[in-house]
């Protein structure tokens, strides 16, 4: 759990870091292609039989995330833009630039990025041998 809390903080670090003032001395910040962006994946030497995947969410405004979930933990940080996420039983939550949420595995979850889009940085705590992301079809009738 050790290396799960470090990867998180290592999240916020990367987000931080990447983050552009609103000054004339702004920092340029690498802008992906729209979509998600695997930035470092390896082990967890921490945590044998499970592996750490980063990526830089570039989501346009509007776009739908779709139903899923992930055999592990994922650790959501917002650098820029808005997201909404809904998790199945929970409300749906809005999140804000240096917003985090963290998500239980097995947790069916979607979302929309806001009206500006989403910049976020994830990572995802992947059990080996196991997918990273589990589509899960929308209940029949539903808009998510």
């Amino acid at each position: 759990m050790a290396s799960i809390r470090m990867a998180a903080l290592l999240l916020a670090a990367v987000g931080l870091a990447g983050c552009a003032r609103d000054n004339s001395d702004a920092l340029a910040v690498y802008r992906p292609a729209p979509g998600i962006t695997e930035i470092v994946s390896g082990p967890i030497e921490a945590a044998p039989g499970h592996h750490l995947v980063m990526g830089d969410l570039n989501i346009p405004p509007g776009a739908p995330i779709p139903r899923h979930f992930h055999h592990g933990e994922e650790f959501l940080y917002v650098i820029g833009g808005s997201t909404v996420i809904a998790r199945q039983g929970q409300e749906a939550m809005t999140l804000l630039p240096g917003q985090g949420i963290r998500i239980a595995p097995g947790t069916v979850h979607w979302g929309r990025a806001g009206p500006e889009g989403l910049r976020a940085v994830s990572s995802w705590v992947v059990p080996d041998g196991q997918p990273l992301r589990v589509p899960v079809p929308a209940p029949e009738g539903s808009a998510h």
